[in-house]
């Protein structure tokens, strides 16, 4: 008799826990979706787990991402878009630099991204020396970025993949198939099983617990915390070409707006200058590029200067 009652008591429990997750993220159904993951990975004990230990923590991270990344958000968003690829793929950049363009890790990656030097310079061709170093370049980062997980999708064909082979590489993720002879999720990421080190077990999931976090106002009325991604800054980047050598202090100046902000878009231009070279393009907000025409502009030919705009839908 107790056997049955201990029985009972553990599917209650069960039940009861797999309704609390759900009820609290209900925006887990659309991220696990996106991401390519069955829906029912909801109720991995190790993932629950996970959830439960870290979400007090990581709506702490994401609120001081988001606050830092008020430009850069609506642009990776709208890039995005631009390219056929879900946004919420923005969380990647969120768990890798929580949206610093000047963020630099210990192993030497750096920007929004966490591009390391050969694959920035080899696989992109964005420019890395002493005075300019084009990982820390939103656009141009965030470009490359879209470009590279649709490369390393076109081989993985499932995106909870790519992004586990975006924090350990293709390579690395291939041999966990071939160890686990299974593309589930959970047993690929069980710490049981130890298929692929547990930096990347860790790293999907934290992943897509903030994704379950900033999404999570689209289907709960009480929580809304990812709203802030949308209410905190309507502004974005725009890239415009200005004079060869420029410095950031006086693009400044003429656009009358602080310049440490104008240098953390620019994070790109270590010396704060532009390239002595034509045609290169500075970032600044889209609230400036009035001013940038009237004030920057009004002795040059206008057709010297072009500009792309990333507008927020």
């Amino acid at each position: 008799m107790n056997f049955y009652k201990t029985i009972i008591i553990s599917l209650l429990f069960t039940s009861f826990s797999n309704a609390d997750i759900r009820s609290e993220f209900p925006s887990y159904s659309y991220v696990l979706t996106e991401f390519d993951v069955p829906e029912h990975f909801i109720d991995d004990p190790e993932f629950k787990s996970f959830v439960h230990q870290n979400k007090r923590a990581y709506r702490k991270r994401f609120i001081e991402a988001v606050r830092r990344g008020g430009l850069i958000i609506p642009t990776i968003k709208e890039m995005m878009y631009q390219q056929d690829i879900s946004p919420v793929f923005l969380y990647i950049s969120m768990v890798e630099s929580a949206f610093n363009p000047e963020a630099k890790s210990r192993t030497g990656a750096g920007g929004l991204w966490q591009f390391t030097v050969n694959t920035g310079s080899k696989e992109f061709n964005l420019h890395i020396g002493e005075t300019l170093d084009e990982r820390y370049d939103p656009i141009r980062a965030t470009d490359s970025a879209i470009r590279y997980l649709y490369k390393m999708n076109n081989n993985l064909e499932a995106w909870y993949l790519t992004t586990m082979a975006y924090n350990c590489g293709n390579g690395c993720v291939n041999k966990s198939l071939r160890k686990a002879g299974s593309k589930d999720l959970a047993t690929l990421i069980s710490s049981r099983n130890n298929y692929i080190k547990a930096e990347t077990r860790k790293y999907i999931k934290k992943v897509l617990l903030m994704a379950m976090i900033g999404e999570n106002y689209l289907f709960k009325q009480d929580d809304n915390l990812g709203e802030i991604m949308d209410k905190i800054n309507k502004d974005h980047i725009v890239p415009v070409q200005v004079r060869a050598g420029e410095s950031l202090v006086q693009l400044s100046h003429i656009l009358r707006m602080d310049s440490y902000f104008l240098k953390k878009i620019n994070a790109h231009l270590k010396n704060g200058r532009v390239p002595n070279r034509n045609g290169y393009k500075v970032n600044i907000p889209a609230s400036k590029v009035r001013m940038f025409y009237e004030r920057y502009t009004q002795n040059i030919r206008p057709n010297k200067f072009k500009y792309m705009t990333y507008m927020q839908r």
